[in-house]
């Protein structure tokens, strides 16, 4: 494939300097850098099976997206990424994919896409496809034609003779490799005589990456969505997409979490089975053949990958390099991953300068603090921290990401063993399920009090609703000052200002690290974000903690329920004397 011209990207990372208690990015000069629209705007995350059923069987649907667009256009949102949506068994609700140029029927159809495509274009929304290179459904024609040794799909999987056999004649795996939901990485497969690779459950194997022509496959399907119109990709599980071909044991890993067993993933370290080099080489592929098209008619499209990396070196590598880019951002999962319940302003204060820090020079940040496979801010943190981490996330330079429902803090819901359906639980069993399901977080969003959330007309859904729907929604938020929704609409607003896009960043953690703050600053306008992340009410010198800032501010918006109760919206404030109340947040203009 022909390699293209790197394309420019904003550059936040010139001539930092960094403090014992923080650090300063200058403000940006002329020319003023033309920003792309991952870095300006906000890019919300849809699960499909939860936003919005057209057609009464409980389930959501490309339809339902299409009749809410008008919430996202309220919510000022840029872009839309919509959780796999192709055909597929649903062994893991879609990201087990039989046909990658295809939509399930659950969903609907092509003329449902496009139609969902040309609504989104009419409103200025970009759509991102969530797609899965690593594997496929067992149900899809390559699998079937591997399985019976039909070339050219002999070696699309990965396949492998039994170790030995048991005096019953049970066919031993090749090794102790334990798939990310439990159990054995190895099925064994009757027809063919030989075990099959799944990092994840049975019915999703492992596409064999060894083989040249299995990338060939899958930029074709890229390619597919490229010409329906798509503007960008979040690739999932990247790092699993190749293994070590001595196919050796995977070693028992000495921090494992307590309780855990020999059957889980968890248990082990994964040299063999996870962030191999090769998996970077495979990416720039796709990265290329997106640029590609970018180059030809001048529109342009992200890729942004999944890729749970804790050290952020190995993680900065998913950028690549001018000369060969991979991905415009890896996610950055530092708020799900790094910072744990009882964290202080010190920690969030560590975890960014440290991402500015190392990030490659010329690269975008990101920032989230939720997705599908993990417990939802309220459950992880409380409910009082909603409004800080999302005045956090989206007002940190960078592309900043929304998990449905956070703009309203929906809740965890509580799911019974007997209503559980997703397969990281299931497989765990009964006693554990609640360990590892990740259906508490993905149960439908909450429209308003009607029933079933204004989710669905269906007596019962695919997940149960929260029984607090009735009080907990976008309509009993919308148009109400201080809840969270209104909240989330006026820190978005911010993110068009001169101050966020091309604004200087001051970070602190003032009164001895329970507060984090950060100023952004363009041409002396700007605003501050301070969260009070202690157990007593704290009072910050914001003037005497940041350079070039004002005596007077004026209140731009607070958390909900703010305290102290006098610090109302839009009343000017002391910038020596900021007073904030426990767990609280409130950001200050000038």
């Amino acid at each position: 494939m022909r390699q293209v011209r790197l394309l420019p990207v904003l550059i936040f990372s010139l001539q930092i300097v960094f403090f014992t208690n923080g650090m300063k990015i200058p403000q940006k000069q002329d020319p003023l850098p033309e920003l792309k629209w991952w870095d300006s705007g906000i890019i919300y995350q849809v699960y499909p099976r939860s936003h919005q059923d057209s057609n009464g069987d409980g389930i959501g649907d490309l339809a339902g997206i299409q009749s809410r667009l008008d919430h996202f256009v309220e919510l000022g949102i840029q872009a839309v990424w919509i959780s796999p949506i192709y055909q597929s068994p649903m062994a893991d609700f879609g990201y087990d994919i039989s046909n990658f140029t295809d939509i399930a029927p659950v969903f609907g159809t092509l003329d449902d896409f496009r139609n969902l495509s040309d609504a989104m274009k009419e409103r200025n929304i970009k759509l991102v496809m969530d797609f899965v290179p690593n594997h496929s459904s067992d149900e899809h024609v390559w699998f079937n034609r591997s399985v019976n040794r039909i070339e050219p799909y002999t070696d699309y999987y990965v396949w492998k003779d039994a170790k030995g056999f048991e005096i019953d004649g049970t066919p031993i795996p090749p090794n102790n490799w334990v798939s990310v939901f439990g159990g054995s990485m190895w099925t064994w497969n009757d027809i063919r005589q030989q075990f099959y690779l799944h990092q994840f459950v049975a019915k999703q194997p492992d596409l064999n990456y060894e083989n040249p022509k299995v990338l060939t496959e899958i930029l074709a399907a890229i390619k597919f969505w490229l010409d329906m119109g798509v503007d960008g990709f979040r690739v999932d599980a990247v790092p699993h997409m190749f293994e070590d071909q001595r196919y050796l044991d995977e070693p028992a890993d000495p921090n494992a979490p307590e309780g855990s067993l020999p059957d889980e993933y968890r248990y082990y370290l994964h040299p063999y089975t996870y962030n191999l080099p090769k998996v970077l080489d495979a990416l720039a592929e796709i990265r290329q053949l997106i640029d590609i098209y970018t180059a030809f008619d001048g529109k342009d499209r992200c890729m942004m990958v999944e890729a749970t990396i804790p050290n952020l070196d190995d993680l900065f590598l998913y950028y690549g390099t001018e000369s060969r880019p991979i991905a415009h951002f890896p996610f950055n999962f530092e708020f799900i991953n790094r910072i744990k319940p009882g964290f202080n302003g010190t920690d969030i204060l560590s975890m960014v300068d440290e991402w500015f820090q190392k990030m490659p020079p010329g690269a975008t940040a990101n920032w989230l603090v939720g997705n599908h496979d993990n417990h939802r801010v309220s459950k992880r943190f409380g409910d009082y921290i909603v409004d800080p981490l999302n005045m956090l996330i989206h007002l940190l330079p960078g592309s900043s990401v929304t998990y449905y429902g956070e703009e309203i803090g929906m809740q965890d819901t509580w799911i019974s063993w007997v209503d559980t359906v997703d397969p990281a639980g299931c497989n765990a069993g009964e006693d554990r399920y609640e360990l590892f399901s990740r259906d508490p977080e993905r149960t439908p969003m909450q429209w308003d009090a009607t029933k079933s959330a204004g989710f669905s007309t269906a007596d019962r859904t695919w997940l149960p609703i929260h029984y607090n729907y009735t009080i907990l929604n976008v309509a009993a938020q919308s148009g109400s000052d201080e809840s969270h929704l209104e909240i989330y609409k006026k820190v978005e607003l911010l993110r068009r200002s001169n101050a966020f896009k091309f604004g200087s960043l001051e970070t602190k953690a003032p009164n001895d690290g329970a507060v984090f703050a950060f100023s952004r600053i363009y041409n002396s306008t700007g605003f501050i974000m301070l969260a009070n992340f202690g157990d007593a009410q704290e009072t910050v010198n914001a003037s005497l903690e940041f350079e070039d800032i004002p005596a007077i501010a004026r209140v731009y918006t607070r958390s909900q329920g703010f305290v102290p109760e006098g610090t109302f919206v839009g009343s000017s404030i002391n910038t020596n004397e900021i007073v904030i109340g426990a767990r609280h947040s409130l950001i200050v203009e000038f």
